[in-house]
C-alpha cells in the first residue's frame, strides 16, 4: 500500500517549527533565477528580503527620525493610501496643476494664500537646495546664505533692487558697465579700518556735466593747493632778485600782469688804433662799421714757379696806401714794387727766383 507523502497544510490549524529561510549572499541572490514572491535571508546584509517582481525589498526596514528630511502627511488636498501619496485640488483642472502645497501636518496655508512649512527636520545642514529658479517675486524673512556663484537676472534689461545696505567683503568688485550712477558720493575707507574716511562728493549739478581724467600718471591737485597770483609774483620776484645779470631790470605790471624788461644802453669800446661806429638792435645784436684800420697787415710767399722774375701778391687790405717788404732767407731783398690796385701789388726782381722763396709783408698805412 502506497504512503501518501504530500499533504495540504492548513496554517490556521497547524504549526511549522524550526523552518530555515533560504540563505544567500547578495552575489548569490543576484545570480539566481528570481520570480515575484521569492523570499530569502541575505547573509551579506543580515536582512530578510523579498522580490516584488521588479526589485528586492527589505522586510524589516523602519523609517527612523534621523533619516527623515521632509515628509507629507494626509490633509487637505493630500491622501495617503498604502504608502502612495495622491494630491487633488478642485479650483484648477488637472492640466493646470504642476505642483502645489496644501495645509496639513507641517504645512500652514493662510486665507490670503501664504503658506509656511514648519515640519521639523533632523538638522539645518540636512536641508539642501541645489539649483533654484524663481520666476517672479520671492520674499525671505531672515538670513539667506548661498554658497557658490550667484546670478541675479538673466538678461541685460533686468533690474536688481536692493533695499538696504550692501556689504561686499571680497577684495575685488568688477562692474562690466559703461556708466555707474551714484546719487551723491563715494566713501573710501582706506587700508585701515577706523573712523577716518575720504568722501568723494559733488556739488548738486544744474545741468549735464562731463569731467575727464587725463591719460597720464600723477596726482590730482586741489584748488587749495594751487598758488595764488601773489604767491606766483613772489616766486618770480625771487628769481629776478637772485639773478646775476647786470644792465637789465625787470618789473611786474599789475595792470596787464606782464613782466617788463628794461635793458640799459650798453657801452661798446673799441681798443687799438681803430675808428668806427656801432648800432645795437634786438637787445643784443651789435653791428659795427669800421673805418680803414691802421697798421693792418697781410703776408704771403712767392713766386708760384721757379725762375720767375715777378709775381703778384693779393693782400686784400682795401687800400693802396701800403708798405711792402720782401725777405729771402731772413734778409730783406731789393725789388721793384708796383701798386696794381687797392688789394694787389706786383713785385719785380732783377733775376729769376726759386718758387715760394720770397716772403712778402704788406702793412696798411691808411690814416
Amino acid at each position: 500500500m502506497a504512503i501518501e507523502y504530500l499533504h495540504h497544510i492548513n496554517l490556521s490549524n497547524n504549526e511549522i517549527q524550526n523552518v530555515k529561510i533560504d540563505n544567500k549572499t547578495t552575489t548569490q541572490r543576484n545570480a539566481m533565477t528570481k520570480a515575484a514572491g521569492h523570499v530569502i535571508f541575505n547573509t551579506t546584509l543580515s536582512k530578510f528580503q523579498f522580490y516584488d517582481g521588479s526589485a528586492w525589498l527589505n522586510l524589516q526596514d523602519e523609517l527612523v527620525a534621523s533619516e527623515v528630511r521632509a515628509m507629507f502627511s494626509q490633509g487637505t488636498g493630500i491622501t495617503i493610501t498604502n504608502g502612495q501619496i495622491a494630491t487633488t485640488i478642485t479650483q484648477y483642472t488637472n492640466a493646470d496643476v504642476q505642483s502645489y502645497l496644501s495645509g496639513g501636518t507641517g504645512v500652514t496655508l493662510s486665507n490670503s494664500g501664504e503658506f509656511s512649512i514648519g515640519q521639523d527636520v533632523a538638522d539645518n545642514a540636512d536641508v539642501k537646495f541645489n539649483d533654484i529658479q524663481i520666476d517672479g517675486n520671492a520674499i525671505i524673512d531672515g538670513t539667506l546664505g548661498v554658497n557658490g556663484n550667484v546670478t541675479l537676472g538673466n538678461a541685460t534689461s533686468d533690474t536688481v533692487t536692493i533695499k538696504g545696505n550692501l556689504n561686499v567683503e571680497g577684495s575685488t568688485v568688477t562692474v562690466n558697465q559703461t556708466e555707474i550712477n551714484v546719487q551723491n558720493a563715494f566713501v573710501f575707507e582706506g587700508a585701515s579700518q577706523d573712523t577716518h574716511e575720504t568722501t568723494l562728493s559733488i556739488v548738486d549739478p544744474t545741468a549735464d556735466r562731463t569731467i575727464n581724467l587725463p591719460d597720464a600718471d600723477g596726482t590730482i591737485a586741489l584748488t587749495s593747493g594751487l598758488r595764488t597770483d601773489d604767491q606766483i609774483k613772489g616766486v618770480v620776484g625771487g628769481m629776478i632778485s637772485n639773478n646775476t645779470e647786470s644792465g637789465i631790470s625787470v618789473t611786474y605790471d599789475t595792470t596787464n600782469k606782464n613782466l617788463d624788461f628794461n635793458v640799459a644802453d650798453p657801452t661798446i669800446s673799441l681798443t687799438g688804433d681803430v675808428t668806427g661806429s656801432g648800432t645795437m638792435t634786438n637787445l643784443g645784436n651789435v653791428s659795427i662799421t669800421l673805418d680803414t684800420v691802421k697798421n693792418k697787415a697781410a703776408n704771403g710767399t712767392g713766386p708760384a714757379a721757379d725762375n720767375d722774375t715777378d709775381f703778384t701778391f693779393q693782400h686784400s687790405l682795401a687800400t693802396s696806401n701800403v708798405i711792402v717788404q720782401a725777405f729771402k732767407s731772413s734778409k730783406m731783398v731789393m725789388c721793384d714794387v708796383e701798386i696794381i690796385d687797392s688789394n694787389n701789388v706786383k713785385l719785380v726782381f732783377a733775376q729769376g727766383q726759386t718758387a715760394d722763396s720770397i716772403t712778402v709783408n704788406v702793412i696798411s698805412a691808411a690814416s
